[in-house]
């Protein structure tokens, strides 16, 4: 039998579809439809996305290693999945406010307690988190080192060149509107151990002149193999983010599997 053309032998595969067989592939391809235009409608970087974390901590080491003055102890930053997981939890509110939670015991890290914030917010298709995070290093402008005082707000820029801070974990939320911001980009990153303004930000002094012992200097600023090591609190998340992820651990795993069990052979006395 001669084979068919390409296009009569489709036609002949596709013509003896149900009723109910062409209704799922029209249903199939309306879903795939509104997955396409979700994902062209946020063009935020998700949380985790490498290429995103690489470009808000290289620039936050190479704002705080580029301080006046020279700051003699300041700490390399390293990325960290917990503080950034929390800075999205914040973020799905929407609102351009201080996290209620980042005093609260082990509410906002498993590891770290009083945890610093910074926040921006601005029309979606103007973010860049280079945008962002200069802006906070602006306000450098409004603080005056020898007095330790601000003429305006320099909050964020204070915290942004904290010594202490060498955890850094940062979460871009699309919002319908915060304010008068219609489709707004929320930004927040979350540091550890966050900082204040009961002192100067940084010790005076030569670059990398007064890191802890075990130390060593990388682009001008004091880092240490242990401490900035990668930590992937893998079942932590915020408990009171809404909506929770779905997060099942070990033991959860364990419980899950033992019910199975029972119940394929109906022993389970639960």
């Amino acid at each position: 039998m001669a084979a068919l053309p390409f296009s009569v032998e489709w036609y002949a595969r596709w013509f003896p579809l149900t009723q109910t067989g062409i209704w799922k592939v029209w249903l199939c391809d309306f879903w795939l439809l509104l997955l396409g235009s979700g994902l062209n409608a946020n063009l935020l970087p998700d949380e985790e996305d490498v290429r995103f974390i690489n470009e808000y901590v290289n620039l936050h080491n190479e704002l705080r290693g580029n301080v006046l003055p020279r700051g003699a102890n300041m700490r390399f930053m390293t990325w960290d999945v917990a503080l950034s997981r929390t800075a999205r939890a914040w973020g799905k509110k929407c609102v351009f406010e201080r996290n209620t939670h980042l005093e609260e015991l082990y509410m906002a890290h498993p590891k770290f307690n009083g945890i610093g914030e910074n926040i921006w917010v601005g029309p979606e298709n103007e973010f860049t988190a280079s945008i962002a995070i200069r802006s906070w290093f602006e306000q450098r402008k409004k603080y005056n080192f020898e007095r330790n005082s601000c003429s305006d707000n320099c909050s964020n820029y204070l915290q942004l060149v904290w010594d202490r801070s060498y955890k850094v974990g940062c979460a871009v939320t699309l919002c319908s509107s915060i304010g008068r911001i219609k489709q707004a980009a929320l930004f927040i990153c979350n540091y550890a151990p966050g900082g204040g303004l009961s002192r100067r930000p940084y010790q005076r002094g030569l670059m990398c002149s007064q890191c802890d012992g075990y130390d060593r200097c990388t682009d001008f600023l004091c880092s240490n193999a242990d401490r900035d090591q990668a930590i992937y609190y893998r079942y932590w998340y915020p408990r009171w983010e809404v909506p929770r992820p779905i997060v099942c651990d070990p033991l959860c795993l364990l419980v899950l599997f033992v019910r199975v069990l029972c119940f394929s052979v109906s022993t389970c006395i639960l």
